[in-house]
């Protein structure tokens, strides 16, 4: 099948030119079959929901072949999911032990986390983070280089989470600022 001008505008602009063509014969294997209907609304749909990510543009297109109509339901309620991590006691921890997660800083810069803080209770549970990654495998890669977590003072159980998209957490910045 071959694509609109339309859609290949948006493959354009979302996507490197390296990654163009793959998108391209992805999108193109979706619309040539009865069954496969509203194509160029599908191919958009794809894209807008494909985050930039080729394997998520090919996911999403497998979706379509089987039912169309899934794809035009999701694009309509946005859902998306993230990875929840507990912070939970590590196998070395001790009592007197600091808290901090020194990647904390480095995971927000790199929009890979939501929102994450310390538990309050000293209870085995020692904190709850929200991942932006797209899996379990990836949040724990970032784990991994965390120096409380290599030296197993503290240690993560992660659990995928599914949501509407969009998920903001806090009080805008503005609505904190007080003149005195």
């Amino acid at each position: 099948m071959e694509l609109s001008p339309k859609v290949t505008t948006a493959i354009d602009k979302f996507f490197p030119e390296a990654e163009r063509p793959v998108i391209a014969e992805l999108l193109a294997s979706y619309g040539d079959r009865s069954h496969e209907r509203e194509a160029e609304r599908l191919h958009l749909l794809i894209l807008k929901m494909s985050r930039r990510e080729v394997g998520r543009v090919r996911s999403l297109v497998e979706a379509a072949k089987r039912d169309y109509r899934d794809v035009i339901m999701w694009a309509s309620q946005p859902s998306r999911t993230y990875i929840v991590g507990l912070l939970r006691k590590g196998p070395n921890f001790s009592r007197g032990d600091t808290l901090k997660l020194s990647s904390l800083e480095s995971w927000k810069k790199a929009g890979a986390i939501v929102i994450g803080g310390l538990c309050l209770d000293e209870e085995e549970l020692r904190g709850l983070y929200i991942f932006t990654v797209h899996s379990v495998a990836a949040a724990e890669a970032l784990a991994q280089g965390d120096p409380a977590i290599e030296a197993g003072r503290l240690r993560f159980e992660f659990h995928p989470w599914h949501t509407a998209d969009g998920l903001q957490v806090g009080v805008p910045k503005d609505f904190l600022e007080v003149e005195g």
